[in-house]
């Protein structure tokens, strides 16, 4: 009975592994409240992307902001993410989007013409909790795809990281409660903006 029961166990640990290796079809990298945490974000997508042998694309998704080109996160994130090795015709630019909402949106929106259907999500465990309740919610309105199915790809997070997350993601889903569409229309209030911050100062 014992042998029986080690070797159950042994199979639903090679079944997990191999279910959460399981290959991609895009990584979304969004652009966060500092350098390190995009190099961090990169660096975890880009080594999802060898062990899936090949991720088809690689999204960084976040505006531009006011550093100019040369100094923005997108660009570190792409010298990151070249430094593993990743193809530059496999990364994709998303410029539009502001905050975590747009990140989903505008990114599923410009992988969807390509058959994109198993997508993840580089960041935090906290932020990747507020992306699911975006998708879900999207989902749920018929804004996004019903193929498509969402992966957490997740990054060391810091008590900052945490603290934060909360009080975003009790605000996404006050927002979310009311529509997507109503949800995109509201900017980030300046408290959350105020917490983030003093976090990330």
């Amino acid at each position: 009975m014992d042998i029986l029961f080690i070797f159950g166990i042994v199979l639903f640990l090679i079944f997990f592994v191999l279910i959460s290796r399981r290959k991609l079809d895009a990584i979304i990298i969004p652009t966060g409240p500092s350098h390190e945490i995009d190099r961090e974000r990169a660096s975890v997508a880009a080594k999802r992307y060898a062990h899936g042998k090949g991720v088809d694309y690689l999204i960084i998704s976040g505006e531009l902001g006011d550093k100019g080109l040369k100094k923005s996160q997108r660009v570190d994130i792409y010298r990151t993410l070249r430094e593993y090795g990743v193809k530059a015709g496999d990364i994709r630019i998303e410029d539009k989007s502001k905050n975590s909402l747009e990140n989903l949106l505008y990114s599923l929106k410009k992988v969807k013409k390509k058959g994109v259907k198993r997508v993840g999500i580089a960041s935090s465990p906290s932020h990747l909790d507020r992306f699911k309740d975006i998708f879900d919610a999207a989902k749920k309105q018929g804004l996004i795809d019903k193929n498509f199915r969402l992966y957490k790809i997740r990054t060391k997070e810091s008590i900052k990281d945490r603290v934060y997350g909360l009080f975003s993601r009790l605000f996404y889903r006050y927002e979310l409660s009311k529509g997507i569409e109503k949800a995109k229309e509201r900017k980030t209030p300046s408290w959350i903006e105020g917490i983030k911050k003093f976090l990330y100062k």
